[in-house]
């Protein structure tokens, strides 16, 4: 059970609304006391702002995992006093209750900047791509289960090797073994477990990181891995071998989805408070469940896709559609036709 938000030792205030978490490293993990934090807040329907300074960088993890609420925030701290968002550079200011978004003054109020960009989030860096990875499957729940396959697979093909370990929170503790992680995983259920999961060092290897977390549903044993891949330059995989690591999980594992996002981040795989470019979308797989009795041919035929495959076997069939190559926005609107083909029949109407 996760500490009450007054006894977790990462939290610093805590408001009606968010528990403000203070941190000065120079790079910043899910630690055990952040994810208990996080954990902490959610349980008592708070988000987290977490304020460090500009020399910071956050760990995929905490990046992915940190700042899906309405009120979550990086809050980076400047040389000029004042705050802005490491995620997308806008000037912030403590209200008394949380950090949010400047706004123009109000008459009879001293002027203070807009909600434009602080300039400290547009300083120029040198950005390296990252393959950022969501692959989905679902496993009969049988006591034969051991998990960490699909991990196994994406690592292998996409960073050289595969994982080195795995933990509960970073840095990463436990030496890989299926076996053991699995075991924990059983003994969590039916509670969802998430896992941190890490590559290999060395030159070698290219530099990555990822999750694990399981979940029961009506229909068996839900397991989704997230990925970053740090690539040595601004050129990602092509679509091809990453379709190939696709299909090749397609072909041994129920897939229910996977998404491939082209971003830019630090070259050790970590992010920095700083604009370096727009992600942008490389590729779209949907399993057999999205494809139904629906014919394969007609949704393999989405305007800007082409190459459209179906991949896994042929008596249970999943669809692969490249999209691009990660560094153009303008793929967002193909990634929105392929969605749109894929909504069930009659979705959407009135």
């Amino acid at each position: 059970m996760p500490n009450s938000l007054t006894f977790s030792p990462g939290v610093d205030l805590i408001t009606e609304k968010v528990a403000v978490v203070m941190q000065d490293r120079p790079v910043i993990g899910m630690s055990a006391w952040l994810s208990d934090a996080l954990i902490s807040a959610k349980v008592e329907a708070r988000d987290i702002q977490l304020v460090t300074p500009k020399t910071s960088r956050l760990t995929y993890p905490v990046r992915s995992k940190l700042f899906n609420g309405m009120f979550s925030r990086w809050v980076v701290t400047t040389d000029d006093g004042e705050y802005f968002d490491g995620l997308n550079g806008v000037r912030l200011k403590w209200n008394g209750e949380m950090f949010l978004a400047r706004t123009p003054a109000e008459p009879g109020e001293e002027a203070e900047p807009t909600s434009d960009l602080h300039p400290d989030f547009v300083v120029k860096e040198v950005p390296h791509c990252h393959l950022q990875l969501t692959v989905r499957v679902r496993h009969a729940p049988v006591a034969s289960l051991v998990l960490g396959g699909v991990a196994e697979r994406l690592f292998n093909g996409l960073t050289g090797g595969g994982p080195s370990g795995w933990s509960t929170s970073e840095p990463v503790t436990q030496l890989w073994n299926p076996t053991a992680m699995t075991d924990y995983c059983r003994g969590r259920a039916p509670s969802p477990t998430w896992l941190v999961l890490s590559g290999q060092p060395g030159p070698e290897f290219k530099p990555a990181v990822g999750t694990l977390e399981t979940r029961r549903t009506e229909s068996g044993l839900d397991e989704t891995i997230t990925m970053s891949v740090a690539q040595p330059g601004l050129e990602q995989p092509s679509l091809e071998e990453i379709g190939q690591v696709v299909d090749d999980v397609a072909d041994d594992y129920e897939l229910i989805s996977a998404a491939v996002v082209g971003a830019f981040g630090a070259a050790d795989g970590t992010y920095q408070p700083r604009f370096l470019g727009m992600s942008s979308p490389m590729g779209i797989a949907a399993g057999n469940e999205a494809v139904g009795t629906k014919s394969v041919t007609d949704l393999l035929q989405v305007e800007g896709v082409k190459n459209a495959m179906a991949i896994g076997p042929a008596h249970n069939p999943a669809l692969w559609y490249p999209i691009g190559n990660g560094q153009d926005p303008a793929d967002w609107t193909i990634y929105a036709n392929v969605m749109q083909k894929l909504l069930p029949t009659g979705a959407g109407e009135k």
